[in-house]
Formats: structure tokens, C-alpha cells, sequence
């Protein structure tokens, strides 16, 4: 499975990204990847999120691309209009994003 995940956005219009291939993870690290796409629905939620109240700024935006083999979905969503059930797939993402190689 491939991951690609992307973050902008923030005061300081920060960007970070991640390229994430599970073959050359740990399988601990996929057990707990294959978990959070699971309990997030991943396949499920639209390709992007309501528009952000108008106002509303310095939030960040996340961009996923999950591509199975036989399934390849991108969400776009933001700190605004997350669904609850992403936040902790986007967390774990993030802390890859921080200790892997970006792209």
C-alpha cells in the first residue's frame, strides 16, 4: 500500500509532506496504519470537505492518497472540517511526516 500525505497551511504557511510505502515498513507500523484507515472509513469519506467558514484562517490543510492496489482514494479536508473519525489517521501521519524522508 502507498501513502502520500501533505499538510499546508498555519501561521507560518508551513508544508510538509510524506511518502509512505508500507513494503518497507514495520509490520507493527502496518497493523497500525491498516487500523486507522479501517476505523476512519477512509474509502468512504468524499474526495473533499465542506468549504471552511468564511473568517476562518491559519488552519491547516491535508491532502491523503491511499493507493491500495485494487483501491486508490484522496481526501482533502483542513483542521476546520475534519471528520472526527480522520483526526487520528492524520495524526499518525503527521509524526511520520516529521521522522521520515519528505518528499
Amino acid at each position: 500500500m502507498k501513502i502520500q500525505f501533505e499538510c499546508s497551511g498555519g501561521l507560518a504557511g508551513i508544508h510538509t509532506s510524506v511518502a509512505l510505502d508500507t513494503t518497507s515498513m514495520s509490520s507493527d507500523e502496518v497493523k497500525r496504519i491498516e487500523e486507522l484507515i479501517n476505523r476512519s472509513n477512509f474509502f468512504n469519506f468524499p474526495s473533499e470537505s465542506p468549504p471552511s467558514k468564511r473568517g476562518s484562517a491559519d488552519y491547516f490543510n491535508y491532502k491523503i492518497t491511499i493507493d491500495t492496489g485494487e483501491n486508490k482514494h484522496t481526501i482533502r479536508t483542513n483542521d476546520m472540517t475534519m471528520p472526527n473519525e480522520i483526526e487520528p489517521l492524520i495524526n499518525f501521519l503527521q509524526e511520520k511526516s516529521r521522522s521520515e524522508k519528505s518528499f
